[in-house]
């Protein structure tokens, strides 16, 4: 499957630049290949996965009726500093109004802006959040009649827990120079694999179940999976047969092997 990061030149005709680019390439072949299933199966179980700074839930509707992706937007808005959020999805409900989800992904690497001397948020989470309150179906390449709902921030990232210290300096920011309270969810791509796992058991499809298996190779092969803890013990040592076999040689040997120093 061609990766949409080399389509939207993101990875270099030379494949040079791959190095710098690993968190387009995971975005581009993840949320690539969702495109090709239907949302019930990977996206939305996902999506409802995030929590957000605040501790809210993620709520993603059930009578979703179509799903839009525009991949990197360059969003230059009025009076914001232009942004380049990594995807932006759109969730079509029956009305003909979606709830609009901007995705910051990362992989190895930070954020690539911090907070200046000017008016307007820069620190990249902050700066995303300011455009995300005026942004347009429009402006993503979307049709102009289709209306928004909602407007969430999403930063993915591979760690195992919220980010909280990185999360709260941006919501700062964005408050200090907007002068209103912003909040920002969070979702690991850790919690990918186990969804994968779970659609596959139930897929009939033979088509959707390659992507799957493809999606969950990558994953796994990058080792972003959850640790699941130490299997339980499921069979048990015999003792009274474990004494009848080793006792006779732990009684040949000259130590003391009581508690109270007897031999």
């Amino acid at each position: 499957m061609m990766t949409i990061a080399e389509i939207r030149g993101k990875v270099s005709a030379t494949g040079t630049n791959l190095s710098d680019r690993m968190e387009d390439l995971l975005t581009s072949d993840v949320f690539g290949c969702m495109r090709y299933i239907p949302a019930e199966k990977v996206l939305i179980p996902f999506l409802r996965e995030a929590r957000s700074f605040k501790g809210n839930n993620l709520v993603v509707p059930d009578n979703i009726v179509a799903v839009h992706y525009s991949f990197w937007p360059w969003l230059k808005l009025p009076r914001r500093i232009p942004c380049e959020p990594d995807v932006v999805v759109g969730l079509e409900i029956e009305d003909g109004y979606v709830h609009l989800i901007m995705i910051e992904a990362k992989y190895y690497a930070g954020l690539s802006s911090e907070e200046d001397e000017r008016n307007e948020p820069n620190d990249q989470l902050a700066r995303e959040l300011d455009n995300l309150d005026t942004i347009t179906c429009a402006a993503l390449g979307w049709k102009p009649s289709i209306r928004i709902s909602s407007r969430t921030l999403l930063f993915a990232t591979q760690d195992m827990g919220i980010p909280r210290d990185l999360l709260a300096q941006s919501l700062d920011e964005y408050r200090r120079k907007r002068h209103k309270e912003g909040d920002i969810f969070w979702v690991s791509w850790r919690f990918l694999p186990s969804i994968l796992e779970l659609s596959l058991e139930k897929e009939i499809v033979s088509e959707h179940a390659a992507v799957l298996e493809d999606m969950l190779e990558l994953l796994l092969r990058k080792g972003l999976m959850m640790f699941k803890g130490v299997e339980q013990v499921i069979e048990y040592f015999d003792l009274p047969a474990f004494y009848k076999y080793f006792w006779p040689d732990i009684r040949r040997l000259d130590i003391d092997y009581t508690y109270e120093g007897v031999k």
